[in-house]
């Protein structure tokens, strides 16, 4: 006859049992589809309510995967302990060519050691490297590997591509930062950088990850009034907005200017690449000719930037110009900036905000409804700077002015002010102008684009 201990054992088992939860992982576990990027596919697997249960993820379905998804999953695990569930994986033969070798490859199967010992890191695939990032001794590490990974596509890439790691890592670790308790300790909870070059294609993918409390949250801090994760994102691209410099207490340390992002994000256009980043429900992409952003459907608590950058060996470009040329914009920008808060102006800097090709008439609705019709009613006058945009169609300026200059009126001349733009976008502005304050188009009209 069983003792009662061991009955109670039994009992607690099947209980556990009964409260598993299983998630399996989709056929394709992976962001790419015909060569757009769609994150909810990936992100609609974490159920981020799950708490003190067992939760088994299954990977035995998928048989595709990147690297760049399964990292993402890591942290997941890393979340769902901190929340106290117990978390098991269920891998398919290890010979087969599916998502299970990629959780292999990555060295997935010490998730856990590495979160509790600042001793241990991911024993993954020379060629699949993957970090988590908890201290300065993981940042040297990793970008001694990035270096070593790089160093047969040129020193100034391989320059050029440690500094926008470095500053994706520094985000991440200053603002990334989450903790939990595990057998009565405390520990912090990793971030993520991992990269693959894909040599077929030719480039090289990498993505900076973490679960901390996301872009928005941190930004608030400084713009309590930012609504949307999209409009957090975008702002935190433009120079000294997501760092410490907006501190007025002169006790407090100020050490991040708040320039990664802007610089990164510049340096990836000169290269061709792509930056998407997530946190939230926002999705901003940063592609060489546009910005763009959207919501997603699911959400990612922190904040992650997923990278591809296109190894062009017959591109020449130069570090040091790119730096000093992205500082002069960021101090005309920071300037004019200023300026215009001290003599109640709205500055748009349009290459931050649409990118090189202003082009997409959803994007310029959208800020027009959010900030300038604000602004103008708040009585201030709108600066558009629109240094190093190429072009702006006619539906997407109209789209962004027709409105309030209907609206304003006659006024419209002086309160809207344009810098720095070609002559085509200039004449297409005038034309705007002139059609919105003809005769029969009254002040303050309701007419919406």
């Amino acid at each position: 006859m069983k003792s009662m201990r061991d009955q109670l054992y039994g009992i607690k088992r099947k209980i556990k049992k009964d409260s598993k939860v299983t998630l399996v992982l989709p056929s394709e576990f992976t962001f790419n589809r015909s060569e757009i990027k769609h994150f909810d596919q990936v992100l609609s697997v974490f159920n981020w309510k799950l708490r003190n249960v067992p939760v088994e993820i299954d990977f035995r379905s998928c048989s595709s995967a990147n690297y760049q998804a399964a990292s993402l999953l890591i942290l997941y695990c890393w979340r769902l302990k901190q929340q106290g569930c117990t978390v098991s994986i269920l891998l398919e033969n290890e010979a087969d060519p599916n998502g299970s070798r990629v959780w292999r490859m990555l060295g997935a199967q010490g998730l856990f050691a590495v979160c509790t010992d600042p001793k241990v890191n991911f024993n993954s695939n020379e060629h699949k490297p993957l970090f988590a990032i908890r201290n300065s001794d993981d940042f040297k590490s990793a970008l001694k590997s990035m270096d070593d990974f790089t160093l047969n596509f040129g020193v100034e890439y391989q320059k050029t591509l440690r500094y926008v790691i470095s500053e994706l890592l520094y985000n991440v670790h200053e603002h990334g930062a989450s903790d939990f308790h595990w057998k009565g300790k405390r520990y912090p909870t990793p971030s993520l950088l991992q990269f693959t070059w894909y040599e077929r294609a030719n480039e090289l993918h990498f993505i900076v990850g973490d679960i901390g409390i996301g872009i928005k949250n941190h930004i608030s801090k400084a713009y309590p009034g930012i609504s949307t994760d999209e409009e957090a994102i975008r702002l935190a691209i433009q120079p000294e907005i997501s760092g410490t410099f907006t501190t007025k207490d002169p006790y407090e340390t100020r050490n991040n200017a708040g320039m990664g992002l802007f610089i990164s994000s510049n340096i990836l256009k000169k290269l061709r690449g792509d930056m998407h980043i997530i946190s939230g429900r926002g999705a901003v992409h940063i592609s060489p000719t546009d910005t763009t952003a959207k919501t997603l459907e699911t959400t990612w608590p922190g904040t992650f930037v997923l990278v591809t950058v296109r190894l062009d060996r017959g591109t020449e470009f130069a570090l040091d110009a790119m730096m000093s040329e992205f500082r002069d914009h960021a101090k005309a920008e920071i300037a004019a900036r200023t300026n215009a808060a001290t003599t109640q102006q709205l500055y748009v800097g349009m290459y931050n905000y649409f990118g090189k090709n202003a082009d997409l008439k959803s994007e310029a609705i959208r800020y027009r409804d959010k900030y300038i019709i604000h602004a103008l009613s708040e009585g201030k006058s709108l600066l558009l700077d629109f240094v190093d945009v190429d072009s702006s169609t006619h539906s997407f300026l109209n789209a962004l002015l027709a409105t309030p200059i209907r609206r304003l009126g006659l006024i419209a001349y002086k309160k809207i002010r344009i810098i720095n733009a070609t002559n085509e976008i200039r004449e297409t502005i005038d034309y705007i102008l002139d059609d919105n304050t003809s005769d029969g188009v009254a002040p303050n009209s309701n007419h919406e684009e």
